[in-house]
């Protein structure tokens, strides 16, 4: 089987709600947009930062343990925090969206 390197022309857009929320904020003004893409830089940089600092800090602790229980320990100590800084951040994410949205539509209604 082949695929074509070249996308079809011809073929719809699909739906996508994100696509048309961001659209919708950014035609609120360059200063609008400006600053929704500095918050989601800056709050996806900070987390980024923060996992790889965690991730290290867990794998120095592995090296000083003495046994297979007690990486194992570590281990999921570090996979339980990870999925609840990811829980935790995606619903940071979504705030900056909603208060996004919600002062677009402000400056749009008056």
């Amino acid at each position: 089987m082949t695929f074509s390197k070249r996308p079809n022309a011809t073929s719809a857009l699909p739906e996508n709600g994100g696509l048309r929320q961001a659209s919708f904020l950014l035609q609120g003004g360059s200063s609008n947009a400006f600053e929704l893409w500095l918050r989601l830089v800056n709050e996806l940089s900070q987390f980024g930062a923060d996992r790889i600092c965690e991730t290290v800090k867990t794998q120095q602790q592995m090296m000083h343990c003495r046994n297979i229980p007690e990486i194992a320990h570590l281990r999921a100590q570090w996979l339980q925090k990870a999925m609840d800084q990811y829980a935790a951040e995606a619903g940071r994410l979504a705030e900056i969206w909603r208060e996004a949205v919600e002062r677009t539509v402000r400056i749009r209604a008056d």
